[in-house]
């Protein structure tokens, strides 16, 4: 029993001095002391219910709210794509792409061939494009295009068809050849400049590929002056314009739509985005002496050129690696008579100064015989000038020995 009665508590608890705490304020009450134990558990199993939710729908959250800004993103561009494209900015782009195959596409021709063979079919039909030259009806080709033919048969852009013959002699050097035909409303294509074109110029091919006819793919010029393998004399545009059998001997045109190639070949056995095309400066050079001559009488000079490489450069006191280097002159040739010399640097022709070894079988190819033409040439670290009377290609070729060597200058 306790020793104070529940009056004499009251009194202590009344007469205790101010400060000191009574009995009953420093006993807690038993109820309260459960109450905050279950608050405190409570809390505890709150927040780990908040942690799980947090846990699993946080992601949830995050990628909703990602997805919703990636969706305000995409819609806002859609918005803005088809406001501005309501201004129509490349209208004036497709319009002009548009005119230059409406200005070229009559011009070009689809070629197909019989070529007789043994077996028990009549022949077998090759196929291939060509370009109209002029209103007479001269039709410029691929000389591989009508190789062996025995008929030719043209069809225009309006369905006419008509058969072909062949003009003069084809050039097998730069793979052209000539046919013409007799029809009236032709619409001749124009003539361009090759050698305007830059690299990255944009570029069209019309053709036939895989008997696909009036076709136009376009691409740009991916380089100048480019030798194909196989063929260290044939200087050509690169484009990556597609072309595929059956546009060989079709046009390549410019951004007017003026013929600056004849689509020749592809790397491969397929396209793989490059081509190659005669350029238009030698094209037209073949088309004009066919129709004039039969034939085609290029220039000579008797000499072998390479590129000039830094090495080169160096060894020969040159001040850069432009011009074209002569590995070996051939005995008697009008590079003899000029006393050409091995290793002699040619640097111009005619004024015309020459960047690659390429640039120097163009200019003599397309320069006629006998003509006399000054060159420029780094020997010895020194410069000088030459003149040189340009001999013909063909009456050399036909006077070499059967073995088509040459005797060359020691």
């Amino acid at each position: 029993m306790h020793p104070y009665s529940e009056s004499d508590v009251h009194e202590l608890s009344e007469n205790r001095p101010q400060g000191q705490l009574s009995l009953q304020e420093i006993t807690p009450a038993p109820v309260e002391m459960a109450s905050h134990g279950m608050a405190r558990l409570s809390w505890f199993f709150v927040s780990l219910v908040m942690i799980l939710l947090a846990w699993y729908l946080l992601p949830m959250m995050i990628e909703q709210y990602q997805y919703a800004a990636t969706k305000g993103k995409i819609r806002a561009e859609y918005d803005n794509a088809v406001r501005l494209l309501e201004q129509k900015p490349l209208e004036s782009v497709s319009n002009a792409y548009e005119l230059v195959a409406q200005k070229v596409r009559p011009s070009v021709v689809s070629i197909q061939t019989a070529v007789p063979t043994q077996s028990f079919l009549r022949n077998m039909a090759g196929q291939g494009s060509g370009v109209i030259m002029n209103s007479n009806g001269h039709i410029l080709t691929n000389a591989h295009v009508i190789q062996g033919a025995e008929q030719i048969r043209v069809v225009l852009h309006d369905r006419r068809s008509f058969t072909a013959t062949q003009v003069g002699e084809v050039d097998v050097l730069n793979d052209l050849a000539v046919l013409k035909i007799d029809a009236t409303n032709l619409i001749p294509a124009e003539w361009g400049e090759s050698e305007k074109l830059s690299v990255g110029s944009i570029v069209w091919a019309v053709g036939s590929p895989f008997g696909y006819d009036q076709t136009v793919t376009s691409g740009i010029i991916s380089a100048k002056d480019r030798m194909r393998r196989g063929n260290g004399h044939q200087q050509m545009l690169q484009t990556d314009a597609a072309v595929n059998p059956g546009n060989s001997g079709g046009p390549l045109v410019d951004a007017q739509g003026r013929v600056v190639g004849i689509n020749t070949a592809i790397h491969g056995e397929q396209f793989q985005g490059i081509s190659f095309a005669v350029p238009s400066e030698i094209a037209k050079f073949v088309f004009d002496q066919v129709i004039d001559k039969g034939y085609v009488d290029f220039g000579i000079l008797g000499a072998f050129p390479e590129p000039v490489f830094q090495s080169d450069a160096e060894r020969l006191n040159l001040p850069d690696i432009n011009g074209a280097l002569i590995r070996e002159v051939i005995l008697d040739s009008p590079a003899d008579s000029a006393g050409l010399q091995k290793n002699d640097v040619i640097r111009s022709w005619d004024g015309k100064q020459i960047i690659g070894h390429g640039n120097l079988f163009r200019f003599v190819d397309m320069t006629t015989p006998n003509t006399k033409i000054k060159l420029g040439v780094f020997r010895n670290g020194q410069q000088r000038e030459l003149e040189v009377t340009v001999g013909s290609r063909r009456q050399i070729m036909e006077s070499i020995s059967p073995d088509r060597s040459f005797p060359l200058k020691e």
